[in-house]
C-alpha cells in the first residue's frame, strides 16, 4: 500500500500507576481529578476486571505519590508485626497502589488513509523491531492515534532502530523538527523470526474474555464541559445509569478487598468526589500545546472486575416484579479513556455508552451505528422483559406454565441481535501479565503477530499488569484460543 503513517514524539513524560480493583472505591477524588484536567497532553485511563491504569503526565501524581508512600509505610508495619498466621495472610492479601519508577516517553501513530480494518497490522509492524531489539513497550489502540510508550532511557535506541530499519532523516531547515521517511518495502517484518525466539507468553488459562460488548467512540473537544462529567458517572457511578435487563455495577464497588475503608471514610471519599464536580482543580492556565517531533512512516496501517452488585430497579415504567428474575446478572465492565490536546477517544461497553448519550446527546460523540444498535438491543430486552413479565402474571393467575426455559429463550432471541451487531461490537480479551513485570519485551508484538497472522484485526490496549486485545465479537473465541496458545 502507498498509504503513510505519521509518528510524532510528544512533550511530554508519563508515570504509570496501577490501582488493584479492590482498592478503587477508596481512589474516586483523584482519579476524578485526572479526569478534569484541563487540557493535558497526554492522558489514558485503563480499566478491566483486575486493574485500573492510569497513563499520567508525571508532574500531576502528587496525590498518588503520598497514597503509594501510606501503602509502603503499611506493608512494612504488617511484614514486621509479627508470625502469626492473620498477620502473614494480611500481608500477601494488601494490594498496594504502585507506580512506575522511571518515567515514559510516548510516540503518537496517526494513519492518514488506511481502512480501521488495518489497525492490528499497525499493531504487529510497529512493535516487530522493538520486540527484537529487546525493548520493551507499552501500546493503546485509541479512536483518533494509536500510542506507544518506551521508558525514556530507550528513546534515543527506538528512534536509532526506525532509521536503522530503513527510515531517512530530512528536515526542510535547521529549525523545523526532524521527519522520517521510508517508502514500504518486502522487508517490513524482517525481525519476526528473532522475535519468536525472544519474546514471552503467558501460560495457557491466562487469557479470559470480559462479558460486554464494547465499542470505541471519539469524543468532540467541543463539549469537553460536557462529556467529562459523563466519564466521571461511567467512571465512577455508572450504577446511576439504568439499562433494563442489565446491571451496571460501579468500578468503585468493594470485592474482595482487605484493606478497605470504615464507612465514615467511605463516605467522606465520595463526598470529595461529588464535590469535585462542581468545582474542579483546574490549573490556572492549560498546558501548552504540545509541539511533536514528526516522521512519516507510508505503511498498510490505520487507527483505531470481577465485581458483582445486583441489579438497580428498573425504570419506572418497567414491571417491578421481574427483576429478581435477572439481579443475580453481573456485569464487568471495561474501559479505556485516551485525551490529548489533539483529539479525545474512548472505548466501554457499547449499551452503558447507548444509555450514557441519549440520542440528543450524540453531538458531543464521533461513531458510526454502533449506538443506534445498541439502543435496538436495549429496546429489545425493555419489550422482552414487558412480554416475559406479562406471561408470568397470565401463568400466576392461571397456575400453569408454559414450559418455556427463561435462559432458552434468551438464547434464541440473542442469535438474532448478534447477526446485526456482532461485525461492529467488540470484546475484550484479557490477558493476566502480573509474574512478567514492566521489563518484558515482545509481549506486544507476540500477541499481536499471532492475531495478525490469522486475519483477526484487532486493537491493543496495555495495563500495568495486564493486556487488553479488543476483537470483534464473532472472532473472540478463536482468538481466546490462539492466544493461549502462543
Amino acid at each position: 500500500m502507498d498509504s503513510s503513517v505519521t509518528v510524532s514524539l510528544l512533550p511530554v513524560q508519563l508515570s504509570l500507576i496501577h490501582i488493584p480493583r479492590s482498592r478503587l472505591r477508596q481512589l474516586t477524588t483523584p482519579v476524578i481529578h485526572q479526569i478534569l484536567q484541563n487540557s493535558p497532553t497526554f492522558l489514558n485511563l485503563t480499566c478491566n476486571e483486575l486493574e485500573l491504569t492510569i497513563f499520567a503526565e508525571a508532574g500531576t501524581i502528587d496525590e498518588f505519590h503520598a497514597i503509594a508512600r501510606r501503602d509502603q509505610l503499611k506493608q512494612r508495619a504488617r511484614s514486621g508485626s509479627g508470625s502469626s498466621r492473620k498477620s502473614l495472610s494480611d500481608s500477601r492479601s494488601f494490594e498496594p497502589i504502585e507506580i512506575s519508577d522511571e518515567n515514559w516517553s510516548v510516540l503518537q501513530i496517526d494513519s492518514h488513509s488506511d481502512p480501521v480494518d488495518n489497525s492490528g497490522a499497525r499493531v504487529n509492524e510497529l512493535s516487530a523491531p522493538l520486540a527484537a531489539a529487546g525493548i520493551s513497550i507499552l501500546y493503546q489502540s485509541s479512536y483518533m492515534s494509536d500510542f506507544i510508550f518506551v521508558k525514556r532511557s530507550r528513546l534515543g535506541e527506538v528512534m536509532a532502530l526506525f532509521e536503522a530499519a530503513g527510515f531517512d532523516f530530512y528536515s526542510t531547515d535547521s529549525t523545523s523538527p526532524p521527519v522520517l521517511t521510508r517508502s514500504r518495502t518486502s522487508s517490513t517484518h524482517s525481525s519476526v523470526d528473532s522475535v519468536r525466539d525472544k519474546s514471552h507468553s503467558p501460560s495457557s488459562g491466562d487469557v479470559c474474555i470480559l462479558s460486554p460488548d464494547l465499542t470505541c467512540v471519539g469524543l468532540e473537544d467541543d463539549n469537553v464541559d460536557h462529556w467529562s462529567l459523563k466519564i466521571i458517572k461511567l467512571v465512577a457511578f455508572p450504577d446511576l445509569i439504568p439499562i433494563p435487563g442489565h446491571s451496571s455495577p460501579s468500578i468503585f464497588s468493594p470485592s474482595s478487598s482487605t484493606d478497605s475503608f470504615s464507612n465514615s471514610e467511605e463516605d467522606e471519599s465520595l463526598s470529595q468526589s461529588m464535590s469535585s464536580l462542581s468545582s474542579a482543580d483546574q490549573p490556572d492556565a492549560p498546558l501548552p500545546k504540545p509541539i511533536s517531533n514528526h516522521f512519516t512512516i507510508p505503511g498498510p496501517l490505520s487507527p483505531l472486575s470481577p465485581i458483582t452488585a445486583p441489579e438497580p430497579h428498573p425504570l419506572s415504567d418497567e414491571p417491578q416484579s421481574y427483576s429478581n428474575a435477572t439481579s443475580c446478572t453481573l456485569r464487568v465492565p471495561f474501559f479505556s479513556l485516551t485525551r490529548t490536546a489533539e483529539g479525545s477517544s474512548l472505548t466501554t461497553d457499547a449499551e452503558l455508552l447507548a444509555a450514557l448519550f441519549p440520542p440528543s446527546d450524540r453531538y458531543m460523540i464521533i461513531c458510526g451505528n454502533e449506538l443506534e444498535a445498541a439502543d435496538r438491543r436495549i429496546a429489545r430486552a425493555r419489550q422482552k422483559k414487558r412480554e416475559r413479565w406479562a406471561l408470568e402474571r397470565i401463568e400466576e393467575e392461571n397456575g400453569c406454565s408454559n414450559g418455556i426455559d427463561p435462559s432458552e429463550e434468551e438464547e434464541s432471541t440473542g442469535s438474532d441481535q448478534e447477526d446485526e451487531s456482532e461485525d461492529t461490537t467488540l470484546r475484550c480479551l484479557q490477558i493476566d501479565l502480573r509474574k512478567f513485570g514492566l521489563d518484558k519485551h515482545g509481549l506486544v508484538n507476540r500477541f499481536s503477530r499471532v492475531l495478525d497472522e490469522n486475519c483477526i484485526n484487532h486493537m491493543y490496549s496495555s495495563s500495568y499488569k495486564t493486556a487488553n486485545l479488543l476483537v470483534g465479537k464473532k472472532h473472540a473465541l478463536r482468538a481466546q484460543h490462539l492466544l493461549k496458545a502462543c
